[in-house]
């Protein structure tokens, strides 16, 4: 919606909360792109345009699946086809998302749900909304997913960028998750692990070493089926430049800003966390560079054809693809709450299936005392998920309070709550000014 190198949807957003959670270090200031995500300036100025990005990519969402809504004839009226069904959950799944999505982005507390913080818009022809409170943001968001869960029953998709019920399941459970509301969250991240996705394999989420590097690298929809929503990008079909995609901000490899000095790696303390024989240090901790970059975890579509060379990728029409969920995440979910809700069998279970993937001995969980289980699924978490824009929930979820490490250009050192308002995007000022139900900020 905007000229800058930085708006290219969800998964630059998915960058700028990594980095305001303190999992995504920032570690070089070259063009000075996302700079002021790092020094937590952007978040405090209603005029800088990352909120203002975030506000009207995702309240677009809504207003174009209210189209669609509106079309059918209203949020209450139900097709007779199965493809009218379909396409109506899929809307509904989007503007769920949406709104999941503003909840965590521009609400300081979710855990402070008697608050107003956002505008609520069922319907295209809805005028300048006020500001609801976050339990009813939560509540649309919820009736929404619901809705789409029952709508979706039956359909087969044709490409991985459509929403199915599985991928509704899992916003689902997310949703119950911020909400702590632990028996809906286990009963909904089970039923994504049930739906027999398989969980990306050692070689397929690192570059281990001996290996040429064809298998992995998240970037093409074809080899990883344990991905469950993305979307495939194509020379001819996008015309993509790396300068304006999130490859050209986070792979090494490519010919764009992550290869001259705008570096991105994950937190030394939260790397320290990982155990000697995990195999995810080889996504980060590998001969090439020694910054904790990940050059191991996310390189461009044929970047082993040229040895791994630096600033060796396409600077215009990648087909690297982009990817939004994974099963992974859902396991370590479960886990989380089922541990939440003191059912420790099947939390141990779940942490199992995924680590015995990762380490060379994942016993270890069966010593965990169970009051430690949940933070543990969530720590597993944010290092199964790194760099893919999960973390920023889990922290808001658990209620976390986070300390930036030793690599950090800015504020090492320095620890900040899960409510802290440089953590959260700002309403933007031009929807303060141009909506007269709206003259504060949360």
């Amino acid at each position: 919606g905007t000229t800058a190198q930085e708006d290219f949807g969800i998964t630059s957003h998915y960058m700028n909360t990594d980095i305001l959670c303190a999992d995504m270090a920032h570690l070089g200031k070259s063009f000075s792109r996302q700079r002021d995500i790092s020094e937590l300036t952007a978040t405090e100025d209603p005029t800088n345009g990352n909120n203002a990005r975030a506000w009207r990519f995702l309240y677009r969402i809504v207003n174009l699946t209210n189209l669609i809504i509106d079309a059918n004839g209203g949020e209450d009226v139900v097709p007779e086809s199965a493809t009218g069904k379909h396409n109506l959950g899929q809307a509904f799944a989007l503007r769920g998302f949406a709104y999941y999505n503003l909840i965590h982005y521009y609400v300081n507390d979710i855990s402070d749900l008697s608050k107003p913080v956002l505008p609520i818009y069922r319907s295209a022809n809805d005028l300048e909304q006020p500001k609801s409170t976050l339990q009813e943001v939560f509540d649309i968001t919820l009736s929404d997913l619901l809705n789409a869960e029952t709508l979706l029953e039956g359909f087969n998709r044709s490409d991985k960028i459509e929403i199915n019920q599985d991928v509704v399941r899992g916003l689902i459970a997310n949703t119950y998750g911020a909400l702590n509301n632990w028996p809906q969250t286990e009963i909904y991240a089970k039923k994504v692990v049930d739906a027999g996705y398989p969980i990306m394999t050692a070689d397929e989420v690192a570059l281990l070493p001996g290996e040429d590097g064809s298998v992995g690298g998240f970037n093409d929809i074809n080899a990883h089926n344990g991905i469950m929503w993305w979307i495939n990008i194509t020379a001819a079909g996008q015309g993509l430049a790396s300068l304006f995609s999130w490859w050209g901000f986070m792979d090494t490899y490519s010919y764009a800003y992550a290869a001259v000095g705008n570096h991105k790696g994950i937190d030394a303390g939260l790397f320290s966390q990982m155990r000697p024989d995990d195999i995810r240090r080889h996504q980060f901790d590998t001969p090439r560079y020694a910054d904790l970059r990940p050059d191991g975890k996310f390189y461009y579509l044929g970047a082993h054809l040229s040895n791994f060379r630096n600033f060796s990728g396409p600077q215009v029409n990648i087909d690297s693809d982009s990817h939004y969920m994974r099963v992974s995440e859902f396991y370590l979910l479960h886990a989380e709450a089922a541990a939440e809700n003191g059912n420790y069998s099947a939390s141990r279970t779940s942490l199992k299936a995924l680590l015995d993937l990762r380490l060379d001995d994942s016993s270890y969980i069966d010593a965990l005392p169970d009051s430690q289980l949940a933070d543990e699924a969530a720590l597993q978490a944010r290092l199964e998920l790194w760099g893919e824009g999960k973390s920023y929930f889990i922290m808001k979820r658990r209620r976390e309070t986070r300390t930036r490490g030793t690599n950090w250009l800015d504020f090492a050192g320095e620890s900040y709550s899960h409510n802290d308002e440089r953590l959260t995007y700002e309403i933007p000022q031009n929807e303060i000014i141009g909506n007269p139900n709206i003259s504060d900020q949360n």
